[in-house]
């Protein structure tokens, strides 16, 4: 049975975000990603501040490995430590649709999104994210898994 997405278009604040960057295989971000959330939320414990979002990981896929941004949004810039530092998502435009799933079958919603914005004159501008709402450790079953899918645009 076909997945059908509902594409949004939304206007997006610029966001103040803590994150931990690295580049590597994609089969080697599951691991990455839980260690650098696990960075982010230590050291937003020691500075006192907490996430004022579910966690992201924003993607820029390059020949042979994938550029990640893993963390949090916060409510305000902070300093950062070690290989934990002050990021931005930024504000605009973009595509947004919500995947229920395995993060393996995430390449149909990413579709969706890229078929929407050419249905409508646009093309995708700079790094997508997405953003992780259930906790799999906290949710086994990932039929109940919820991301969203972020894609910034401009009209063409």
């Amino acid at each position: 049975m076909a997945i059908t997405y509902e594409v949004m278009d939304r206007l997006l604040a610029d966001q103040d975000t803590v994150v931990v960057r690295g580049e590597m295989a994609p089969q080697d971000m599951p691991g990455w990603l839980a260690a650098a959330y696990r960075d982010v939320v230590e050291y937003l414990g020691r500075v006192q501040v907490s996430p004022s979002g579910p966690p992201f990981a924003r993607l820029t896929f390059l020949p042979d490995v994938v550029a990640v941004e893993a963390g949090f949004p916060v409510s305000r810039e902070v300093a950062g430590e070690g290989r934990v530092e002050p990021s931005r998502l930024p504000g605009g435009p973009a595509g947004v649709t919500t995947h229920i799933g395995r993060y393996e079958d995430l390449t149909s919603a990413y579709e969706a999104v890229h078929r929407w914005l050419g249905d409508h004159g646009r093309s995708p501008a700079g790094p997508h994210w997405e953003v992780y709402f259930t906790d799999p450790n906290a949710e086994p079953d990932p039929s109940r898994w919820r991301t969203d899918v972020v894609v910034p645009y401009r009209t063409t």
